[in-house]
C-alpha cells in the first residue's frame, strides 16, 4: 500500500506505507512540519518556516526611512519567500513579544567618522544571544566591521535586535546602495542561521522543490551516472539531428540520395551490358555452328534472356503503377469530412479571489491581535485582467487599523521600492484613505506599477497588516474583499472572509 504525500497543497507523488515511521523522523530532525492523516492515508509536508513571524523594526523618526524601509524592503523580499511571516513596520513595539525574530535596523551619518561600521546594542535577554551571534557572524561577511556596543540610553525593548549602520556624514549615493545591498542579503542569512542553529530547522525543510531537485540531480550525481547520462544525451542528440535532417529536407541529405542514385544506376546499367554482350556472343555462336545441340542451347540461352527481360519490364511497370498510387494526390474531403470541428471558444472573465491570513494572538487585554493577510487574484477566464483595485471591508471600522507596506500616494515618489522596471508596492487610492476608512471602514488599494495577469496566472496582494484590541463577549473583527480589475468593468467578490470572534 502506498501514501499519498502532499507539499504546501501540491501532489507530489507516493512513498511505501512501511516507510512512515521512518520519513517522519527524517522530517521531525531536518524542521519539516508534517501532518498525516490516516483515513486518507495522506501525508500532508509543509515549510519548516511556515507560522514562524519576523518583525522588522525601522530607526526612528530622526534616522533615513526611506534608505531604512529600502534596506528591510529587500530582507523582506529574501526571507518571505521561504514561507515565514515578514511584518515591516516602525512603532508597533508590542509586536515583539508575540514574534520569533525581532530586529530593529536603522542608518545614522556621523560628522567625524572615517569609515563605515556596523553596530549591534545587545539586551539583556538571554534567549536572543544566538540570535545576535548569527547575525553578527553573518554580517561581518558584508567587509564592514560588525561590532557590539552597550546602549547608553533607556533600557533595549525585550526581545529587539537594535543594528545600526553608521556611516561618514555626506557618503556617495552609490555607496550608501552598495552597503545596502550587502545588509540586505547578509542580514537575512543570519536570519536563516538563527533559524538552523538556534531552532534546528535545517534549510532541507524551506528550499522550494524545484531547487532541491535541481541540487540533488546536479551536485550529486555520481561520476558514473554523469557517464552514463551524457552517453545517453550524445545518442538522443544524434537521432535527433538525423531526424531534424529529414525533417528539414537538408541538401546534404540531398547529396546523399543523389550519390545513391548515381551509384544504382550505373550497377543497373553494367548488368544491362553484360546481358546485351551476352545475348551477342549467343547469336554468334547460333549464326557460326550448324550442330542442332547447339542451336537449341542458343535458342535457349537467348529464350531465357528474353524471359528475363520480360520479367524485368514487368517489374519496372508494377513499380511505375504502385508510385503512381502512392503519389496520386488523396481528395481533400477524404481526410477532413471525417474530422470533428472544434467548438470556438466563447471570450470568459473570471477569477479566484481568496484570503490566506495568520492571527498573532495577543493574552493582554492592553495589547493588539495581528492579523497578517494576503489576498491572492487567479484568473480563471480566458481575458486578461489588468490593474487590479483591492477595496478591504473592515467591521467594525473604528476597531481596526491597517498597516503593512501600503503608501499613501503623497509618499509614493520617495518611499516606494525601486524595481528593475521602476517602482512597485501597493499604496492607497485616495489621498483622504484614512478618512474613507473611518467613516465606511473601506480601504482602497492599488497597485502602483501596471500590473497584468493573465489567464491561469495569479498576482496577489502580500502582507497587509489588521491590527485590533481584544473586542467584548459576543463581538467579532470581519474582514471582506473585493477586487475591480480592468479599469473597473469587472469585479470579484473574495469565496472567504476573515472572522475573529470573542
Amino acid at each position: 500500500m502506498d501514501v499519498e504525500v502532499y507539499y504546501s497543497g501540491q501532489r507530489g507523488g507516493t512513498m511505501p506505507y512501511a516507510a512512515l515511521p521512518a520519513f517522519r523522523l527524517f522530517c521531525k530532525q531536518n524542521g519539516f512540519q508534517l501532518k498525516w492523516d490516516p483515513k486518507q492515508k495522506r501525508i500532508d509536508l509543509d515549510s519548516g518556516l511556515k507560522g514562524k513571524v519576523c518583525v522588522l523594526f525601522t530607526g526612528s523618526s530622526a534616522t533615513e526611512a526611506a534608505y531604512e524601509w529600502e534596506v528591510l524592503g529587500k530582507v523582506q523580499r529574501f526571507v518571505s519567500d521561504y514561507g515565514m511571516e515578514v511584518v515591516l513596520t516602525k512603532n508597533n513595539l508590542a509586536l515583539a513579544k508575540n514574534t520569533d525574530i525581532a530586529i530593529r535596523f536603522s542608518m545614522k551619518e556621523l560628522r567625524l567618522l572615517e569609515k563605515p561600521r556596523l553596530v549591534l546594542y545587545p539586551h539583556e535577554n538571554e534567549r536572543q544571544r544566538e540570535l545576535i551571534r548569527c547575525l553578527q557572524a553573518e554580517l561581518k561577511q558584508t567587509g564592514i566591521p560588525c561590532q557590539q556596543k552597550v546602549s547608553k540610553g533607556s533600557k533595549q525593548t525585550s526581545g529587539i535586535v537594535h543594528i545600526q549602520l553608521q556611516i561618514p556624514l555626506h557618503t556617495e549615493v552609490h555607496r550608501r546602495r552598495t552597503y545596502g545591498e550587502k545588509i540586505a542579503f547578509y542580514l537575512a542569512s543570519g536570519i536563516l542561521e538563527y533559524m538552523q542553529s538556534g531552532l534546528r530547522i535545517q534549510p532541507l525543510a524551506y528550499l522550494p522543490p524545484n531547487i532541491l531537485k535541481l541540487f540533488y540531480s546536479s551536485v550529486w550525481t555520481t561520476e558514473e551516472s554523469r557517464a552514463a547520462d551524457s552517453t545517453t544525451l550524445a545518442d538522443a542528440e544524434a537521432e535527433l539531428l538525423d531526424e531534424v535532417e529529414l525533417l528539414l529536407d537538408r541538401p546534404e541529405a540531398h547529396e546523399d540520395e543523389r550519390d545513391g542514385k548515381e551509384e544504382s544506376e550505373q550497377q543497373e546499367a553494367a548488368l544491362l551490358a553484360v546481358e546485351n554482350e551476352g545475348e551477342e556472343r549467343a547469336t554468334q555462336a547460333v549464326a557460326g555452328q550448324a550442330d542442332a545441340g547447339t542451336v537449341e542451347q542458343a535458342g535457349a540461352a537467348q529464350q531465357a534472356g528474353a524471359v528475363e527481360q520480360a520479367g524485368a519490364a514487368q517489374q519496372a511497370g508494377t513499380v511505375q503503377v504502385l508510385q503512381a498510387e502512392a503519389t496520386a494526390p488523396i481528395p481533400i474531403e477524404a481526410t477532413t469530412s471525417d474530422q470533428p470541428q472544434e467548438p470556438s471558444t466563447e471570450p470568459r472573465t473570471a477569477a479566484e479571489v481568496f484570503f490566506d491570513y495568520t492571527l498573532i494572538h495577543s493574552d493582554s487585554a492592553e495589547k493588539p491581535y495581528l492579523l497578517i493577510g494576503t489576498l491572492q487574484v487567479k484568473n480563471t477566464g480566458t481575458e486578461v485582467l489588468y490593474n487590479p483595485i483591492v477595496c478591504l471591508r473592515v467591521t467594525p471600522a473604528d476597531s481596526i487599523k491597517m498597516g503593512g507596506q501600503i503608501l499613501p500616494p503623497k509618499l509614493v515618489e520617495t518611499l516606494a521600492v525601486q524595481g528593475s522596471n521602476g517602482l512597485k508596492g501597493w499604496r492607497y487610492l485616495d489621498d483622504d484613505w484614512f478618512a474613507q476608512a473611518m467613516e465606511r471602514g473601506e480601504y482602497w488599494i492599488a497597485p502602483i506599477q501596471p500590473v497584468v495577469i493573465p489567464p491561469q496566472s495569479a498576482e496577489s496582494f502580500q502582507n497587509f497588516q489588521v491590527s485590533f484590541l481584544k473586542q467584548e463577549s459576543g463581538k467579532a473583527i470581519v474582514v471582506e474583499g473585493i477586487v475591480l480589475c480592468n479599469d473597473q468593468s469587472v469585479h470579484f467578490s473574495a469565496n472567504n472572509r476573515i472572522a475573529v470572534s470573542f
